[in-house]
């Protein structure tokens, strides 16, 4: 099973690249026809960090979160317009560096330790580390799909899974 997930994490980690090509820094600031109800591109890359983080934290990575008061899952922020966002590259960056540590140690996770209770505050929407996996991973396909509708409304290509 844990071979499965791997190979989810290993595309979305393609996907999250991916989709987030061709945005200005501007433009992934900016709500899909200003409306409030619809997340722009960057809180939404943000927020999947920010999921990647907890998943590395399960995985037993020593991370430090950064911007958790800006894009912390659990429903805990939510986006904010005219406001100092950390740039889309900058949030890139630190999605793409933490890929690998994250991989390493989700592949050395033993099947007791799938088994284990995630971290808080992840046990509302897992009984065990492997659940949890396989939450994250379904919660960053459904993002990934939402800033690939907002390409489309931004006059942006596809994404490509190339």
């Amino acid at each position: 099973m844990k071979e499965f997930l791997l190979i989810q994490f290993d595309l979305h980690h393609r996907l999250y690249n991916n989709v987030l090509q061709e945005f200005t820094d501007e433009e992934s600031n900016q709500r899909l026809y200003n409306d409030t109800n619809i997340n722009h591109v960057k809180y939404l890359a943000g927020h999947l960090l920010n999921s990647q983080y907890g998943l590395a934290r399960a995985a037993g990575v020593d991370v430090v979160v950064k911007w958790n008061d800006l894009f912390a899952v659990m429903m805990q922020s939510k986006a904010k317009d005219n406001f100092p966002y950390p740039s889309i590259g900058e949030i890139k960056k630190e999605w793409n560096d933490l890929y690998q540590p994250t991989k390493n140690a989700l592949k050395r996770l033993t099947d007791s330790q799938l088994s284990e209770t995630p971290p808080s505050p992840f046990h509302q929407v897992a009984n065990s580390k492997g659940e949890l996996w396989a939450f994250i991973n379904h919660h960053t396909a459904y993002h990934i799909g939402q800033i690939g509708i907002l390409r489309r409304g931004f006059g942006k290509p596809p994404m490509s899974y190339e």
